[in-house]
Order: C-alpha cells, then structure tokens, then sequence
C-alpha cells in the first residue's frame, strides 16, 4: 500500500515536470519565431532601406529621382512582403485620400473623408470611416490590408492582399508587419525630407552666390579670427581696381587712406560681439586714387567660427552732392557769396571773440540798394540778378581780408568788418562802400547807376545775440534810407533809433488808418517869378492832420509811406486833389495858376503812368495843362528807359514836367538833355551855401547856362533870405520859392496869395 501510494506521487511529480518542461519548450519555441519573425522584419526592412539608399545614390538635384524613390518603394513591398498591394496615399486640403504612388492598386483610387489624417485611421476608425475605407478597398478587389500613417506629413503607406487566406497561404497582417509599414513609410519621409533639404541647400547655395556677385555693393568675407579675406565679389573687386589674389596680397587696413589700427581694432571686437559697425571713411584704390566709402560689419555665423561680412559701398558721389549742400546751405545761390546762415557763425564768432578779448571790436553795416526793385520790374529779374552779382563782386573787392561779405536777400547785403573801434573808423568804411557803388554799373549793355542805404552797428560788447546785431542794423539801415538827398545815406546805430524803429510801426498802422479816414490835407507853396515877383503857380504838398499828434510834419511819414507802398495810394490822393484844387482855381482866374505835384519814383515802375495821370485828371475835368507833374532825379536814374517812355507820353499829353532836386544824383549833366523837361528846380543845398561860398555859385551859373542852352526853365528851392533871392535874381534865374515867400498854406490862403500883390511882389516893381 505504502510502495504504490509512492509510486503515484512520483508518477504525478514527472508528469508535472514534463508539463512545465513542455510549457518552457513551447514557449521558448513561440519567443524562438517571434525572435525569427522580429530578425526577419529587421532583414526586410534593411533590405528596403538598402535598396532606396542605392537609388537615393544618385543626382540629388533630380527631382525624377524622388519620383523613381516613391515608385520603387511600393514595388519593393509588393516583392519583399509578397503582397498584392502596396500604394503611398496622401490626403487632400478638402481632406480626402489620393494615390501619390501605387502598385496593384487603381491610379483613380480616393477616399472622402471629413477627418483629418491621424494615426488613429490605422486601428481605431469610426464606424463611418471604417466603412468607408472597407468599401472603398473591397470595390478595388482587396480583402486584408493595414495602414500606416504620418499625420504632420498627410500620407499613409496601404499595404494590402486580394485573395482570401487559405491555410497553405495566411493573408492576414500581424503588428510585425504594422511595424514593417510604419518604419519604412519613416525612413522614406525621412529620406525625401533630406533629398528635399540637400536640394534646398544646394539651391541656397546657388542663389547665395548669385547674390553675392550680382550685388551692387562691395562684399567681402573675412575670417574673425586672423582677419584674413575668405572671399570677395566682383564688386569688391572693380571697387578696389584688384583681382582676388591681388586682395589676399594685402593687409585690409593698408586701402585705407588714413589707417588707424586702434580704432578699427575696436570695431573689429565689436562687430564680433554681434553689434554691427558701420562707418564713412575715404579708401584708396589699387591705383592710389581716393574716394569716399561706406564701411558696414556684420557677424555671420556662429561665435567661435565667426565671420565678419565687410559691405563697402562708393558713396563719392553723395559726399560730392552732400558738400554741394553744404556749399548752398552756407552760399547764395546767385551770388556764391556767404548767406545770412554764414554770416550768422560769423557774428556769432566775433561776439565769442569779443567776450574772450576785451579790447577787440568790429562792426556790421547793413546795406540795402536803392531803388533796386525799379530796376527789377523795369529792366527784368534775369538783368537784376546780374546786377546782384556784379554788386556783390565789387563790394567784396573793397573789403580787407579779414572782413566778411553776405548777401542777406533780395537786393540786402551784409559786411562784418573787423577791428573797427570808433565810428569815424564805421563811417569811413561806409564812405568807401558809398564809392564803390557810385560807379556806374554796366549790365547786358544797359548802364545803370545805384545806391546803397548803410546802417551800422559799432559792437561795443552789449550784444549776445547775432539776431539782435541785425536788428540794430536794419534799423540804422532804414534811418540812412530817409537822408535821401543828402551827400550820405549812412546811419550809426544808437538807442534812440530803437525807440523810433517801435515808433514807425505805430505810425505805420496809423497811415494805414489815415489814408481810410481822410485825415490828409494839401498844402501850397507859392512859386514866385523872380523877375516880376509874381505869384505863377504853386507846389502841392501834403500834410497829415493826425487826430491825436496834430499835424505831422512829411519828413516823418512820407519816408515810411514809401517803404510800406502807401506811396502810391497816397500820390492818387494828392495828384487828385490837386486835380480839383486847379480845376477851382481856373473858374476864377483867365491864367490860373499851374499846380505842380511830386509823383513818386515808385510810380514810374509801371508802363501805364501816362494813362493812370490821364485818367485821373480827366475825370475832375483837369486840362493837362495845369498840372505840372515833379519827378526828381534819383527816380530817373533808378530806370532811364522807363522814365523817358513815360514822360514823354505825359509831355504829349499837355502836362508840364520838372526836374525836381536837380544836383543831387551822379551824371545829371550826360542825360538831361534827353528828358522833356518845362523846369529845372535847382536843389535847396545849393541854395543855402549860395552867398558864402564862390564854387557853389559857380554851380549854380553853370546849371542856369545849361538850362539856357536846352530851353528849359529853372526854379530854386529853399529860397530863406533877401541875399539868396538877389543873387539869383543877378544870376538870370527865373522863378523860386521857398519860406523867403511863403510857408505852405492852405487852398484859401494859396488863393489870397496869388489874388493879391505881396511884399516882394512890391518891392520889384
């Protein structure tokens, strides 16, 4: 009993021995052939990988050679894997499953679907898309297949079987051969990606040279470590005047034109810390010529191989077009002379100089011409604009060397003169300015005589400002330009004139206002004939009732009303009152009096001078005949053509003409005779030096002669004393007036003087 209970166990102990032996066994056996089916798949997939590599071999640029990559994939499944079918799907923008590359399988085979390309298609599709991808592949005759998927690249790898599995044949797909379909559709994205990228590059590179020669700036590569030249573009080279070998010979810095080892070593450490350097500097070519360049550095690449991209660009004709700004931003135009901006720096200097040096002094004087704008819009701007520049190049050539010379605008110059110390040092130099102008300038054949009113401003080290020294000047200036008539038009600037310059702009708005409100008047100033003391005709003067300053004396305002125009609409008022004033007259009298009206010069710049008098005098109802129209001699000279037009359209007319302030301009004897003058009115400074100085008398003799020889009659002015009044009289001239007469006076006053007999009047008989 107790041997076969032993017997049992021992039996139940082998038999559960070789069951666990037997399980060991088999499964040794299954991990043996998942060993094998694993060593297989990788052998497979090898082989495929082989096989693409070998095509992959060839031109990378030939985009066939991806074509044939696809092609040959498919085919490689189909003989490897022993397979019906193996196609390359990629997916549509609107989503649906095209053949890019097919074995076996239609070229018209898609599959719509709403769904994006995942990795989910290939085992878990919904029912919808399951079935769809069923049907789709059952109706092209396949039974088993599986899919591979890339979602970011939207292809899948189909592999599949027609026939059903029999047990000779298995057709069914395990993970093994997922995990074959998945790694090689991997590799062959994988593969393509980099032919795609080789050809990319290799494109870059194309294009990077391409670039690099074709570009228009000079371009040089150089090592950052040694500083050696890597490479330059054709540019680089035509720049430079040297081939690449001729390049490398050199040092970099040696085309400099001034090297500086320093300073470029700086911006050398700087460019190679990623802060680009850009820099105007003047190189020098192979040739030794120089030229301006414009140097940029650039890293490239990464810090420890880093390059230094050196672009120089020819930027010589910018610099010339740069200093050419600079040249007109500092030079007029017209005259190439200093403008207002140079001589700003140049005051700006002297009054820096007069702070650091107590003793040193200069002056500015200011200079407008006379009468300029007559001569532009009688003669044309393109002549003015000559003349501008002659005035300028003779008045820079009476200037010391360490004066300067500006033409502010317009027809205003400016001239800084140093070391003058005292205003009779000022005005000697205004008196020399004075004379360089008094020459006669001659311009496209035309001979034209000009003047300059000079203000001055003795800087005594008061002024901080250059802004405030031109405004001092331009003040004098203007004050010199109401002397006219005296021998100079200069004027030394002085406070007073400050407050009289804030005074004109009052008077200003209130001439303005005056001429609105009728405030003017006329006066009359008899002009006596000195040989029957008779009372023939008077001067029309006009006065300024000022409602608050009483009457302004014309000194004061008529200076002002030239500058601002208010000239012309003033002479329409006096030229048509005295219009009225005669026509009033000659109802009373069978010789009325002739009533003489001072026309502005201003008026002769217009060519229909004869007609604007016409019109006015005919529409009081005026004969020409009593008006005796004044012109004085700087008007002439300003423009003769226009002056001798004009007046001989007025003398056609039947209108009187006088010469007014005769002596007092340049050359009166070499065109007097041209000019259909009636009178000849001598000027008050030769009058008032008449008894007391001999030469003046002869003067006087001679320009009486002269009137005698040209049949014109002379009038004296600023006849004050019974000497005066004989010694013309002994002299044969004709007719005078002055306060030796009478002041003026008003119409009534004017008619009582001609109605009656005067004192003088008495005395010659």
């Amino acid at each position: 009993m107790g041997e076969t209970q032993t017997s049992q166990q021992a039996i139940d102990f082998y038999r559960q021995q070789y069951d666990e032996l037997g399980s060991r066994l088999l499964r040794a056996r299954n991990e043996l052939r998942a060993a094998r089916r694993d060593a297989s798949r990788q052998r497979l997939i090898a082989r495929i990988i082989q096989r693409l590599f070998a095509l992959d071999g060839q031109e990378t640029g030939d985009q066939r050679v991806d074509q044939h990559l696809g092609e040959h994939l498919v085919a490689l499944l189909v003989e490897i894997l022993q397979i019906d079918c193996a196609a390359l799907l990629t997916q549509t923008r609107t989503g649906t499953l095209v053949i890019k590359h097919a074995l076996g399988l239609k070229a018209t085979f898609e599959l719509s679907s709403s769904a994006p390309l995942s990795e989910q298609l290939a085992n878990k599709l919904t029912e919808q898309v399951s079935s769809e991808l069923n049907t789709a592949l059952r109706a092209q005759g396949l039974q088993h297949w599986l899919l591979a998927v890339s979602a970011p690249s939207g292809m899948a790898l189909l592999l599949a079987h027609r026939h059903q599995q029999t047990l000779e044949t298995p057709l069914t797909f395990d993970d093994g051969d997922q995990a074959i379909a998945e790694a090689v559709l991997g590799f062959y994205l994988a593969l393509t990606e980099q032919r795609h990228a080789k050809r990319a590059l290799q494109s870059a590179k194309i294009d990077y040279r391409i670039l690099f020669e074709s570009a228009q700036d000079a371009f040089l590569v150089i090592d950052g470590r040694n500083t050696q030249l890597i490479d330059a573009n054709r540019q680089a080279q035509r720049l430079l005047g040297a081939n690449f070998a001729e390049l490398r010979q050199r040092p970099l810095l040696s085309w400099l034109e001034t090297p500086d080892p320093i300073t470029w070593r700086r911006r050398w450490r700087r460019a190679l810390t990623g802060r680009s350097e850009q820099v105007e500097c003047r190189l020098r070519n192979a040739a030794g010529q120089p030229f301006w360049a414009e140097l940029s550095l650039i890293r490239i690449g990464a810090a420890k191989r880093a390059r230094l991209l050196l672009i120089a660009r020819d930027i010589s004709k910018r610099k010339e077009a740069e200093e050419r700004l600079r040249h007109y931003a500092f030079r007029d135009e017209l005259t190439q002379l200093p403008n207002r901006a140079l001589m700003y720096r140049h005051m700006e200097a002297a009054i820096k100089r007069q702070r650091q040096e107590p003793g040193y002094r200069f002056a500015l004087f200011f200079l407008d011409l006379d009468r300029f704008k007559t001569v532009n819009e009688s003669l044309g701007h393109s002549l003015g604009d000559r003349l501008l520049i002659v005035i300028g190049q003779r008045l820079n050539a009476c200037l010391e060397q360490d004066n300067s010379i500006a033409r502010l605008g317009g027809d205003e110059f400016l001239i800084l003169s140093n070391h003058i110390a005292s205003p009779d040092a000022a005005e000697a130099m205004a008196q020399r300015l004075e004379q360089a102008l008094k020459t006669p300038f001659t311009v496209s054949g035309q001979e034209i005589f000009t003047s300059a009113s000079i203000g001055i401003v003795l800087a005594d080290g008061r002024y901080d400002q250059p802004e405030a020294l031109l405004r001092d000047a331009d003040i004098a200036m203007y004050q010199a330009k109401r002397r006219e008539g005296r021998e100079h038009r200069y004027a030394l600037f002085n406070p007073a004139m400050h407050a009289r310059a804030l005074a004109d702009m009052e008077m200003e708005r209130d001439l303005r206002r005056a001429l609105e409100r009728d405030e003017f008047v006329l006066q009359y100033q008899p002009i006596v004939r000195l040989d029957t003391g008779r009372v023939k005709g008077f001067e029309a003067l006009v006065r300024w009732q000022h409602p608050e300053h009483g009457l302004v004396p014309p000194d004061r305002f008529i200076p002002l009303a030239e500058e601002t125009l208010l000239i012309l609409d003033l002479s329409r008022f006096v030229l048509a009152e005295a219009c009225r004033q005669a026509v009033a007259w000659a109802a009373h009298f069978a010789e009325p009096p002739v009533v003489s009206v001072n026309l502005s010069g201003r008026q002769f710049i217009s060519s229909q001078i004869a007609d604007e008098v016409s019109d006015l005098s005919a529409q009081y109802g005026c004969p020409p005949s009593l008006i005796n129209l004044e012109i004085t001699e700087s008007a002439i000279l300003a423009d003769k053509d226009m002056a001798l037009a004009g007046m001989q359209a007025l003398h056609a007319r039947g209108f009187k003409l006088s010469m007014d302030d005769f002596g007092t301009g340049y050359s009166s004897l070499s065109y007097i005779h041209q000019f259909p003058f009636d009178y000849i009115k001598i000027d008050r400074s030769f009058i008032n030096s008449l008894t007391e100085d001999v030469r003046t008398e002869a003067i006087v003799t001679a320009i009486l002669r002269l009137a005698e020889t040209l049949d014109k009659q002379v009038i004296a002015e600023g006849i004050e004393t019974p000497e005066q009044h004989a010694t013309l009289k002994r002299l044969g001239c004709g007719g005078g007036q002055g306060y030796l007469f009478s002041r003026p006076v008003d119409a009534p006053s004017a008619l009582r003087l001609f109605q009656d007999a005067p004192w003088w009047d008495s005395a010659n008989q």
